[in-house]
């Protein structure tokens, strides 16, 4: 009974990587973030995030030029008015220093989030874009770079994604908000 179980188990490991050979795997991967920054999407997105950076950014220095002004009004009246005065002045510009520091975390907030929705939208678009290379090249497995140890250069397809994303995105009308 033990031989059968062993001549069983001899074959199937004999089988079995001559069964796995017939079948062709054909194994690519691709860099998401090469894909994110060098895409015309990546790009466009890149610049209209950059764009509304700066203006939130003009907005905040406007705020601390202000809150700067207050603060150099206070030292210069500090000796000539009274304690209840400047105790008073001083309570305005902490909470002034508050209101700047919330709207601070707001834009940052703001910011993350609509990085977060154009990340999110481009993937989506990205999926498929790769989904279709993967079916009409009867490719096995994609995968991400970032999760792969090891990989001959050879099987690196994020030029030919980039080319056909670039492509796609030209075919579909934009919506912008």
């Amino acid at each position: 009974m033990k031989n059968i179980f062993l001549m069983v188990g001899i074959l199937v490991m004999l089988v079995l990587p001559l069964t796995a050979r017939s079948q062709a795997v054909n194994i690519a991967y691709i860099e998401l973030q090469r894909v994110m920054v060098e895409s015309e999407k990546g790009k466009e997105a890149k610049q209209v995030l950059t764009q509304e950076a700066e203006r939130l950014k003009k907005s905040l220095d406007v705020k601390q030029d202000e809150l700067q002004k207050m603060k150099d009004a206070i030292e210069k009246q500090g000796i000539t008015i009274t304690p209840d005065a400047r105790a008073e002045k001083e309570k305005q510009y902490q909470n002034k220093l508050k209101d700047y520091q919330r709207l601070a975390n707001d834009y940052q907030t703001e910011l993350q989030q609509k990085d977060q929705e154009v990340t999110q939208k481009m993937l989506k678009d990205l999926e498929e874009v790769i989904k279709g290379v993967g079916e009409k090249e009867k490719y096995t497995l994609i995968l991400e770079k970032s999760q792969v140890l090891f990989a001959s250069p050879t099987i690196d397809i994020t030029s030919k994604i980039i080319t056909l994303f670039n492509e796609a995105a030209k075919k579909k009308p934009t919506t912008k908000k």
